[in-house]
C-alpha cells in the first residue's frame, strides 16, 4: 500500500506567558491508505497539537519548528488556508475532541452539517441537501433527524454533539481521516457503531484514519499499528497485538495495567506514580526515566533511541539495550472477592421523576420518565445508557437545575423541590451534594485562575479554608486529583481536556459533599489518570461515608467501582442490581446488547471474526 501521509521530524512549540513549551518534539511517523493508525498517550503529551499541525489548525501561540508532513507525496509543511481548503474539499478531514466548542451555538445542527455539504457540493439543492443531512445524521446513530436538525448544540447531548461533528466530518467520504478523540463522549453501543462506521469507511474508500484515543479497548478494537505518546514523543510503536500483548517501554505497561480488566476484584487500581514533565524545559535523557522504578543512570543523561523489536515493533527504552535488566511481563491481577461496605441509611431518594422538553407546541421530547432509585449512605450507584437517554437531565434534576414536571426528590429526607424545604435549608443543600459536568471546557470560567475555580465554592458559601488560604487548599486540592500545583495560576484555556477535568473534579471535592453527582467524570481523562481519579473516589467513600451517583458509559470501569448500577433506555429505568449480578445474568435485552457492546483491551477477542484489513 501507497503512504498516504508521511510525517518527518516534526517539532512543534507553543509560546506562553512562562515560555516556550515544546509540545511535540522531532515526531516521525507514516500512514498507509486503508491502515488504522491508533495514538495513545496521557493527556498534555502532544496527540491533539501533533493533529492539528497535520490539518494545519494551529492556535496562533503554536508554530512548527522543523520537519516536513506529506499527504499523497505533497508536502504542506508551508501550505496557507486556501491550499489547505483545497485539500478539505478533496477528502482531508478532522473530527476535534470537544463537540461543543466545535460546534456554532447560534445554529441549529441541521445548518451546520448542511453547511460542510454544502462546501463538497456547492451546487446540491434544497431538497438533496436535506436528504444528504437526514442521511448523515441515521449514519451516526442519530435517532428522529428529522427533529433533531432543528436542534442548537445547548439542545444536546455530549454523545449527540459528538455524533453531530462526526456526521459534518463525513460530509464528502474522506480519503484522511484525523480523528482526535471521536468516541471519547460516546457509550457502549453508540462507540461500537462509529468504530464500526469508520471501518465501512475505510474498506470503501481505503481511507487513512489517525485515530487519537486513551481507550485501550479502542485500540484493541480498532487498531492496525499503534504509536504511544509520552511528553511530546513517540516512545512506541507496532501492531496493536504486539502493543497490548508484548509491550516494551515502561510507560506501555504502566497504561495497560492501570485498567480496570487487569485489576477486576481489587479495591484499587494500579496507577502510574507521579506525574508527566513540563515541556518549557524538558528533562534531559528519557523524559519517563522519574516515573520509571527500572529506570538507569543512562536514563538521566541520554535520550533512547528507537529499539527495534521486531521489523514492525520498536520502543524508545534504554531498558531494551542488552545491558539491561530484563523488564517484568504485564499479566492480569488474580481476581479476589470484594467486601461490601455500604450501610442501610437511605441519602438519596429519587421517587417517578418525569422531565419533559417541550420541542414545539404539539411536539416534546420524554428525556426522563417515572425514573425511580435510591442511593445508601456510602454507595456508589452507576447510571449507564446511551447518549440521550436521560442521564445528564436525571443529574440536573436532582441538582435543582431542571425542575421536574412529576415525582419527588429526597434527600436526607428532604424534598429538595419543595420551594419552602429549599428555601429553609438553601445552604445545606448546596454544601452536601456537589456537581461534576460532562463538559469540562463549557463548566469552568474562562476569566478565572484554576486557585480561583476551585476555591470560589468555599468563597461563595464564606467557609474558612481547612488549610490556611484559598490558594493553599486549591493547591492541596490540586494534588489531591493529580495536578501539579505549577498550574495553579493558569486559566482554562491554557489546560488540556483531561486537565480542566481535573480542576472540575477538585472543585467538587472541596466541598467535602455527602452526595456527589459525577456526570461523565472521567470521559476526557487518560488511561493513568482515570485510575487515579477512581481510587480517589473510592478513598472518599471509604474515609468519609461519601456516595456518588456516577454516570459513565466506561462500562468496565462502572463494574469495577460500583455496588449497584441501573441501566437507563429511552428516559426509562429498565433495570438495576448489583454489579455481580448485572454483569453476569442481565435481563432485560437492551443491558444485554449494552454489555456485548463493551470494548475490552483484548485484540484477539475483539478481532475474532473480522474480515478484511479488520
Amino acid at each position: 500500500m501507497r503512504e498516504l501521509l508521511e510525517v518527518k521530524n516534526l517539532s512543534v512549540s507553543i509560546d506562553t506567558p512562562k515560555g516556550e513549551v515544546e509540545a511535540v518534539r522531532n515526531v516521525s511517523f507514516s500512514l498507509k491508505a486503508g491502515e488504522t493508525l491508533v495514538i495513545v498517550g496521557e493527556s498534555g503529551c502532544g496527540k491533539s497539537i501533533m493533529c492539528k499541525t497535520i490539518a494545519k489548525l494551529l492556535p496562533p501561540s503554536a508554530r512548527m519548528k522543523s520537519g516536513s508532513i506529506s499527504i499523497k507525496g505533497e508536502d504542506i509543511a508551508q501550505y496557507g488556508e486556501k491550499e489547505m481548503r483545497r485539500l478539505r474539499c478533496e477528502g482531508f478531514s478532522m473530527v476535534f475532541q470537544d463537540p461543543m466548542t466545535s460546534l456554532n451555538p447560534t445554529m441549529t445542527i441541521g445548518s451546520q452539517i448542511g453547511e460542510a455539504v454544502r462546501v463538497h457540493e456547492p451546487g446540491i439543492s434544497s431538497q438533496e441537501l436535506k436528504k444528504k443531512v437526514i442521511g448523515l445524521m441515521e449514519l451516526v446513530g442519530i435517532e428522529n433527524p428529522k427533529e433533531r436538525k432543528k436542534m442548537y448544540p445547548n439542545q444536546l447531548s455530549g454523545g449527540m454533539g459528538q455524533r453531530s461533528v462526526i456526521a459534518m466530518a463525513l460530509a464528502k467520504d474522506p480519503e484522511l481521516l484525523i480523528a482526535d478523540e471521536p468516541t471519547t463522549a460516546l457509550d457502549a453501543t453508540v462507540q461500537a457503531q462509529i468504530l464500526e462506521l469508520f471501518r465501512e469507511i475505510q474498506k470503501k474508500q481505503k481511507a487513512g484514519i489517525i485515530l487519537v484515543t486513551h481507550d485501550m479497548g479502542v485500540v484493541a478494537r480498532a487498531a492496525d499499528r499503534v504509536g504511544v505518546m509520552y511528553a511530546g514523543k513517540i516512545v512506541e510503536v507496532g501492531t496493536a497485538e504486539e502493543i497490548l500483548y508484548d509491550p516494551r517501554h515502561p510507560y506501555t505497561q504502566g497504561l495497560l495495567r492501570s485498567l480496570p480488566w487487569f485489576s477486576r476484584g481489587r479495591k484499587t487500581l494500579y496507577t502510574i506514580p507521579g506525574m508527566p514533565p513540563t515541556l518549557i524545559h524538558p528533562p534531559k535523557g528519557d523524559a519517563f526515566a522519574c516515573r520509571n522504578a527500572y529506570a538507569l543512570q543512562i536514563d538521566y543523561e541520554q535520550e533512547p533511541p528507537m529499539f527495534p523489536v521486531t521489523e514492525t515493533h520498536a520502543a524508545a527504552t534504554w531498558l531494551l539495550d542488552k545491558r539491561a535488566p530484563k523488564l517484568p511481563t504485564v499479566s492480569p491481577e488474580k481476581e479476589i472477592e470484594r467486601e461490601e461496605e455500604v450501610g442501610e441509611e437511605i441519602l438519596l431518594d429519587v421517587q417517578h421523576v418525569t422531565h419533559l422538553f417541550p420541542m414545539t407546541k404539539k411536539t416534546v421530547v420524554r428525556a426522563v420518565e417515572d425514573v425511580s432509585f435510591q442511593i445508601r449512605r456510602g454507595e456508589i450507584f452507576g447510571l449507564v445508557g446511551e447518549s440521550g437517554c436521560g442521564k445528564s437531565t436525571l443529574a440536573r434534576c436532582i441538582m435543582n437545575i431542571y425542575k421536574p414536571q412529576k415525582g419527588k426528590i429526597m434527600l436526607n429526607g428532604l424534598d429538595v423541590w419543595d420551594s419552602k424545604v429549599f428555601s429553609a435549608n438553601r445552604k445545606l443543600l448546596q454544601r452536601k451534594r456537589q456537581l461534576i459536568f460532562q463538559d469540562s471546557d463549557s463548566s469552568l470560567n474562562p476569566r478565572m485562575k484554576v486557585w480561583e475555580i476551585i476555591a470560589e465554592p468555599l468563597k461563595i458559601q464564606h467557609i474558612m479554608p481547612p488549610r490556611g488560604s484559598l490558594r493553599e487548599e486549591a493547591a492541596f486540592q490540586m494534588h489531591y486529583v493529580g495536578l501539579d500545583p505549577a498550574y495553579l495560576d493558569q486559566y482554562p484555556t491554557e489546560l488540556s481536556g483531561g486537565q480542566r477535568q481535573r480542576v472540575a473534579i477538585a472543585r467538587a471535592l472541596v466541598m467535602e459533599p455527602e452526595l456527589l453527582v459525577a456526570d461523565e467524570p472521567l470521559a476526557s481523562l487518560d488511561v493513568s489518570i482515570q485510575a487515579q481519579i477512581v481510587n480517589l473516589f473510592r478513598h472518599l467513600q471509604q474515609e468519609h461515608g461519601f456516595s456518588f451517583l456516577f454516570i459513565a458509559h466506561d462500562l468496565a470501569m462502572v463494574e469495577f467501582l460500583c455496588d449497584r448500577v441501573g441501566v437507563m433506555y429511552q428516559g426509562r429505568l429498565v433495570e438495576t442490581g448489583s454489579v455481580r449480578d448485572l454483569f453476569s445474568n442481565p435481563q432485560h435485552p437492551y443491558t444485554k446488547s449494552l454489555l456485548k457492546s463493551i470494548s475490552l483491551p483484548d485484540f484477539r477477542q475483539q478481532t475474532a471474526g473480522r474480515t478484511g484489513s479488520w
